[in-house]
């Protein structure tokens, strides 16, 4: 209905008005005050001038790069005073849902589950009462070393486990640790390793003797965390970020010499270039992959020379984006070069641009990862949104193009697939699936047979999983002709379909991130008070293929939004719930859509609101090369440079659009050391939305001191910040218990 009445030009406020009657009124209103007023810093006025136009911002002071500035330190601690102060009422009920949350997870399961590398099982399992997990492996018995792989193999917990390493020991102290890359030598005698400490993002490389425990003295600084062993165990790869955080050189350390000694072998000179390193499934090679947010080019080095020099596959054209295996004496790859949704051809290795194609382009299917074994390439694709495997058998003598693949689909109607894997010389692939209401699982496939296994599915305790009901929905965007998927999870014992739940909707849209629906145990608690929780996936993502990325980037962007708001309406038509009872939350550039979403929605539509470290102050970011990623993200937003994109951004970013009307209750978060998006942002957001704001609803923000831009690192701290968001969402809809 409210689609219909979008193209006769009727506002979205207007809508609700004249369809009163399908709606129950909100019969409930946050319950949250605080005894101390919000903080209130000094105003120190900063004009912004472009094309003609002069924004002030009155808190723009409150960006400091060094972040150790005393003034704005307190500033924020006076933040989370005033979030204490407001939640104050809800620590019982933060501190029942966080039970909850521990009793429902088995704390000493597997972190990761055993995978098969050479002649060891490796994995990672976490203890009772610790944060972090623990790295292990066992070897493979004798006579299973020479065998080839099958998906049937378990690991023989009976042999000896080595501890490789443990975080809780190496985060002791820490307010956040992190290890990214852990990459074992290719005799696994060695161990390199990366880890941070402050949430910045930029790690500390170190290198440890598996044979004998103990740590080696050569340690590396400032790394991007991307690392890489040549097949000598002795030389290392890694990159180093600039003063904006862009990863942009490439060194090769030799075990035993300082770092000082280290080579540069290559310096990204173009800001929007980003460098990547992984090695090849196969370790024959070492790829370096620089991308920028719409182009790539992939070197390769072979691993078994170290000493070689990195040579560039096919050169960077703009626009065109691609990733490589290989195989035999052929790289394979997944490119976008006149296939909007992809396609795969192969090159010899010795004339790498000279490539044949092998999987065509197609409108309904899109390539979105693959991986190439001995005999087989799996590629993980999507169709109408929804993911699949498409298994290949490969002969010596490839068809161009490949026969008819087997499809391997799966039977809910929403779900994700993610981390396809397996050793090269084996025929066994793994796969990580999940939906809203099964819990992350790996299965095993047998690519000769497409038997599948299921290895692991994590243990979800004194829960009913067969209570939560997960659907896909489609719902029509205000054009009446785009359809936008949606995946909705409830407790069906709960659920009543006649607009009386409260309904928490999420939304991403951009960088053509499809925001697939996972498993979050947390969730459970919300589903199990009779809230409706739903995954609005809006135009920017690559859901539904590159076109539908296009139709929500650049003079597009704005569709993201009115997508979260035609999927509000539509959940509110289906009596999802209804006026006044959905809450919003999003992350990053998910909180640039709840922002700008606030903003455009009539006053009463909303009940709370969560901006998980926003993206709200788009144009100032967007115009300040000094900021990092805003030379690269302006192949995402625009740049405003133009006037073009100027008037066009300025047109939607949250900050520039805050309104004289009524908001919603809202908590934003930010991490002090956060590379990706600024902490100002959400710190100068909320100050202005209070000052704008016609209510008396709290607007909160929570900064995380020691972190950066992803929640906490250990796995009770993130239950604990899960609680405190949950307890702020069911006190907001009324829920007292």
């Amino acid at each position: 209905m409210t689609s219909k009445l979008w193209k006769l030009g009727v506002s979205f406020a207007a809508v609700y008005v004249a369809t009163d009657w399908l709606y129950n009124k909100p019969v409930f209103a946050h319950q949250l005050s605080s005894k101390i007023a919000p903080p209130v810093p000094t105003r120190r006025p900063f004009a912004m001038d472009a094309h003609g136009q002069v924004r002030v911002d009155d808190f723009y002071w409150l960006r400091d790069n060094s972040r150790s500035d005393r003034e704005i330190i307190d500033h924020l601690e006076k933040e989370n005073e005033y979030l204490e102060s407001t939640l104050e009422d809800t620590k019982g009920l933060q501190q029942a849902l966080f039970e909850e949350m521990k009793q429902r997870i088995r704390q000493d399961d597997y972190a990761k589950f055993p995978y098969r590398k050479g002649p060891y099982y490796y994995y990672q399992r976490m203890e009772s009462g610790k944060q972090f997990p623990i790295y292990c492996r066992r070897r493979i018995i004798a006579q299973d070393k020479t065998s080839s792989a099958t998906v049937d193999d378990t690991m023989d917990e009976s042999l000896p486990e080595e501890i490789l390493l443990d975080a809780n020991q190496l985060g002791a102290g820490y307010e956040n640790y992190r290890i990214g890359a852990f990459e074992v030598s290719p005799d696994h005698s060695l161990l390199a390793y990366a880890d941070d400490t402050s949430g910045a993002e930029r790690y500390v490389v170190r290198f440890k003797d598996l044979k004998t425990g103990t740590l080696l003295d050569d340690i590396i600084r400032d790394c991007s965390g991307d690392l890489a062993w040549a097949n000598d165990n002795e030389t290392l790869f890694y990159l180093t970020k600039d003063s904006l955080d862009r990863p942009d050189r490439l060194w090769r350390h030799r075990l035993g010499q300082s770092s000082m000694e280290d080579a540069t072998l290559y310096r990204e000179r173009d800001d929007a270039y980003y460098l990547s390193l992984h090695k090849s499934p196969t370790e024959r090679f070492i790829y370096l992959h620089c991308r920028s947010a719409e182009t790539s080019e992939v070197s390769a080095l072979d691993a078994n020379s170290p000493n070689s020099s990195f040579k560039v596959l096919i050169p960077r054209k703009q626009g065109v984006d691609y990733d490589v295996c290989d195989r035999d004496n052929s790289f394979y790859y997944l490119t976008n070069e006149n296939a909007p949704n992809r396609k795969i051809v192969v090159a010899p290795l010795s004339n790498p641009t000279q490539w044949t194609e092998i999987i065509p382009t197609q409108q309904s299917i899109v390539l979105e990862d693959f991986r190439t074994f001995r005999n087989h390439l799996v590629v993980l694709q999507r169709r109408t949104g929804l993911q699949e495997l498409a298994i290949y058998t490969l002969e010596k003598q490839l068809q161009e193009p490949l026969s008819s693949p087997h499809i391997l689909k799966f039977p809910e109607e929403a779900y994700s697939l993610s981390q396809l894997s397996g050793e090269y010389a084996s025929p066994v692939a793994r796969i990580l699936y999940s939906s809203l209401a099964c819990p992350d699982s790996v299965y095993d496939i047998d690519l000769n047979t497409c038997k599948m296994v299921l290895k692991w599915r994590q243990e979800i305790l004194h829960t009913r999983l067969e209570d939560y009901v997960t659907k896909r929905l489609w719902a029509t965007a205000r054009d009446g002709v785009t359809k936008i998927p949606v995946s909705v999870v409830y407790k069906k014992d709960l659920f009543r379909q006649d607009g009386t739940s409260p309904l928490l909707l999420e939304g991403y849209g951009a960088y053509e991130i499809s925001n697939d629906p996972r498993f979050d145990p947390g969730l459970c608690s919300l589903l199990d008070r009779g809230v409706v929780f739903a995954v609005a996936h809006v135009r920017g993502g690559g859901e539904l293929g590159r076109d539908w990325y296009e139709q929500g980037k650049y003079l597009n962007k704005k569709n993201t939004f009115t997508d979260f708001l035609d999927v509000c309406d539509y959940l509110l038509q289906e009596k999802y719930s209804s006026f006044g009872r959905v809450a919003i939350m999003g992350r990053s550039a998910g909180g640039l859509l709840i922002g700008a979403t606030l903003n455009m929605a009539p006053e009463g539509l909303f009940a709370a609101a969560i901006a998980g470290v926003p993206f709200v102050d788009v144009l100032t970011t967007m115009l300040d090369d000094t900021i990092p990623l805003t030379i690269k993200e302006r192949e995402e937003w625009g740049d405003p440079r133009q006037k073009e994109y100027y008037e066009y951004i300025l047109s939607y970013s949250p900050w520039d659009n805050i309104q004289r009307k009524k908001y919603p209750p809202i908590l934003a978060t930010a991490g002090l050391h956060d590379p990706r998006v600024g902490y100002w942002e959400p710190a100068k957001w909320v100050l202005k939305l209070r000052d704008y704001k016609k209510d008396d609803n709290p607007v909160l923000l929570k900064v995380n001191l020691d972190g950066g831009h992803f929640s906490k690192s250990g796995r009770y701290d993130k239950w604990l910040e899960d609680a405190l968001e949950y307890a702020f969402l069911l006190r907001c809809w009324g829920i007292e218990k």
